[in-house]
């Protein structure tokens, strides 16, 4: 995880480097055609089962909430320097409770909306409506903490398709998607622009793969507190890159949003072990 988490901060890092020089249309195309190239390669026998699975549609709504959350995300970076944009989006495994309950008929406590208010508040820290450094580029990062909670909802929902399968036709519909639109905003990249895109793409495919690997490995609860070192990367990197460095107001936003987010997981944790010590008794 703490592998993923690096390799997913510094894709950023390679993308909001070429943010101001390239179009959002060619960035996100550029990691997709990587992205689909490689996974065809390694998955060749197994794509027309792919292209066969079931709740094809579901499957496909999905991956359309992953082409928005990306356009946003290389929107956003170009916008917020890159902590604030990791500390906000840091808010979605906390919505994903809440959409747990429309989405997946899940009961939630009144500490975990609890746990949620707080995180909130953590992000109204951060974005600071109503004040002069506030704009409309702070809602951004909000905004994809809700796509991507609702995304990985969905992929609760679909679970029983297979990760493969899933990531398979995420990339697939990403990569026509964007293929279809790249045309009209083409402007061929620089050699180091392009060599920075190719980087973003491969590091992409490494953060996914050291991202399944430890979920595989270990569970969610154990896993999922590891990624909020996002928080330290995103800030190291954007002082040594970009001379960006987070303000005491962000600092402290991101703290209560990882705090909340590190209780709601122990909370869990601590439910599922009681669980399991009345199934043994």
């Amino acid at each position: 995880m703490f592998f993923a988490s690096a390799y997913f901060i510094v894709m950023h890092t390679c993308t909001k480097s070429v943010r101001d020089t390239t179009p959002i249309a060619v960035i996100v195309w550029s990691q997709y055609a990587i992205h689909f190239v490689v996974l065809t390669a390694v998955f060749a026998p197994r794509v027309p089962g792919f292209l066969r699975s079931p709740r094809l549609g579901l499957q496909y709504v999905r991956a359309g909430l992953l082409f928005v959350t990306m356009i946003g995300m290389f929107t956003d970076i170009g916008l917020t320097p890159l902590a604030d944009v990791i500390a906000i989006t840091f808010l979605a495994p906390l919505l994903i409770t809440g959409l747990s309950v429309v989405m997946l008929g899940e009961k939630v406590t009144a500490a975990h909306w609890a746990a949620i208010a707080v995180a909130f508040a953590g992000v109204l820290v951060i974005i600071r409506p109503g004040i002069g450094v506030f704009a409309w580029s702070a809602l951004l990062p909000l905004a994809l903490a809700f796509t991507v909670a609702l995304y990985q909802a969905m992929t609760k929902l679909i679970a029983d398709v297979g990760s493969s399968t899933m990531l398979y036709n995420a990339t697939l519909l990403v990569f026509v998607a964007s293929s279809v639109a790249v045309p009209f905003f083409w402007e061929t990249p620089s050699l180091r622009e392009a060599l920075l895109l190719a980087a973003a793409g491969t590091l992409g495919i490494f953060a996914h793969f050291c991202l399944i690997q430890a979920c595989q490995w270990a569970p969610a609860s154990v896993v999922a507190p590891f990624s909020y070192v996002e928080l330290i990367y995103a800030t190291a990197l954007g002082f040594a890159v970009f001379g960006d460095l987070p303000d005491l107001p962000t600092v402290a936003g991101g703290a209560i949003i990882a705090a909340s987010g590190l209780w709601l997981l122990r909370s869990q944790a601590r439910r599922e072990l009681q669980a399991q010590a009345v199934a043994a008794a």
